[in-house]
């Protein structure tokens, strides 16, 4: 296993943890998608526009929204 497999693995781990400690806050994990920006030489299939409404869209859940989750994207997924 990469260390970048293990490191989010053990993001998406610690995010659970936090939203069972902090059950007042909405804490979630998103993966944007394969992004094109500098650090893969713009090889992503979406624009940088399209890889930030999945994080936008976490950050303006309203209070009591579903917590602890992971999300791909805009949708809900499993661990």
């Amino acid at each position: 296993m990469s260390a970048y497999t293990l490191s989010k693995a053990a993001m998406n781990a610690y995010t659970r943890i936090l939203a069972k400690k902090h059950p007042s806050f909405c804490i979630n994990c998103v993966c944007p998608g394969f992004v094109k920006t500098d650090i893969n030489y713009n090889t992503g299939v979406l624009t940088v526009e399209e890889g930030a409404q999945g994080p936008v869209r976490l950050a303006l859940l309203p209070n009591g929204a579903p917590s602890g989750l992971f999300f791909n994207r805009l949708e809900e997924s499993e661990f």
